[in-house]
């Protein structure tokens, strides 16, 4: 959980989650800088979109967590992506893991396994419905 005493929650949850994990040193990134062949492991963070609850007024906000290690680092994809989920246990109940996590995929464009780790936010729509 957060220790809300230190935590500045910044104006968006994908903010929240970038800050999470640089605080714990992960080299984290938004989709599309990172470019060129993958020599480190490091994380990209997505906004994978949202809908609205069908019952409340509620949002529903989905966020992916794309864990990459280079080519030659397999064996170090799972205890990788554990890291990560831990470091992520630190935003609940802000943001609870969905359930989806996707295989190992191997991206010949940058040279590097991935594991992508979904997330999500509930919040309320600002004058109900």
């Amino acid at each position: 959980m957060i220790d809300t005493s230190n935590f500045v929650y910044k104006q968006s949850r994908w903010q929240d989650i970038f800050k999470c994990l640089s605080d714990d040193e992960f080299d984290v990134f938004s989709p599309g800088i990172k470019i060129g062949e993958c020599t480190s492991k490091y994380v990209v963070v997505k906004y994978d979109g949202g809908t609205r609850h069908p019952q409340f007024s509620t949002d529903v906000d989905t966020y992916s967590i794309m864990c990459y290690v280079p080519k030659d680092a397999y064996s170090e994809l799972e205890p990788f992506v554990a890291s990560v989920k831990q470091s992520m246990k630190k935003l609940m109940p802000m943001l609870k893991p969905n359930g989806i996590q996707t295989p190992s995929y191997y991206d010949d464009t940058y040279k590097a396994h991935m594991v992508s780790i979904s997330y999500t936010n509930y919040k309320k729509v600002e004058g109900g419905l």
